[in-house]
């Protein structure tokens, strides 16, 4: 990581940290401006994720996944404050992730909306209307769930590390430092878990995070 890439990261996870400090203080508008730069960061994965599940757009709206993953954060918050920013990171992450999840099921599972639109199918009533769209999106939103369930099952430090990598986008060298870890043993984690989720991964799952 370069030196200016180095400070940014540096920056940003001080700047976290202090608002944390302010909210277990008290402080709510800290726990606000906690919000609003975890959402910009999950923002960017979010439609990075959703630009490449072509046929999901046909069901989801990125900022509704958005919204309700940070009504996740928000609720729980109101119940606890995180004893740190890895703590922080992680209950974040994890309400992403079962947004992501709970999104899944909702339009592929056996009841779900986009399981069951095409009533119609063999007599479309519209002639845009294309049976393999269904199949297509519930495939793919099928196979995303899949994905964060099997991160959901990863051993306790290696689903730390592949959320902070993959959900966070934070640099090794910036978990390590989170995690009172070297680079190396981040990197051994990130590898470890890939290795774990071979079988779940697809071109559209994370690729190995910054050195």
């Amino acid at each position: 990581m370069s030196d200016t890439k180095a400070e940014h990261s540096e920056l940003r996870t001080t700047q976290m940290q202090n608002w944390l400090a302010n909210f277990q203080a008290g402080d709510p508008t800290a726990a606000d401006r906690l919000l609003r730069k975890t959402s910009a960061r999950l923002e960017r994965l979010a439609r990075k994720m959703f630009s490449r599940y072509g046929n999901v757009a046909r069901w989801v709206d990125v900022d509704d996944v958005l919204q309700n993953a940070t009504v996740r954060l928000l609720q729980s918050l109101k119940k606890l404050t995180p004893g740190s920013m890895r703590d922080f990171y992680g209950l974040a992450a994890e309400h992403f992730r079962r947004e992501l999840i709970d999104l899944a099921r909702h339009y592929y599972g056996a009841h779900g909306v986009g399981a069951n639109h095409a009533s119609q199918a063999g007599a479309p009533s519209s002639a845009n209307f294309d049976p393999a769209d269904q199949s297509d999106s519930s495939a793919e939103l099928e196979d995303m769930c899949r994905f964060h369930e099997e991160v959901e099952k990863l051993p306790a430090e290696l689903r730390e590390v592949v959320s902070l990598i993959y959900y966070h986008g934070c640099e090794q060298a910036e978990i390590a430092k989170l995690l009172n870890v070297s680079v190396r043993t981040v990197q051994r984690r990130w590898q470890s878990a890939m290795i774990r989720l071979h079988g779940t991964l697809r071109e559209t799952e994370p690729a190995p995070g910054g050195s």
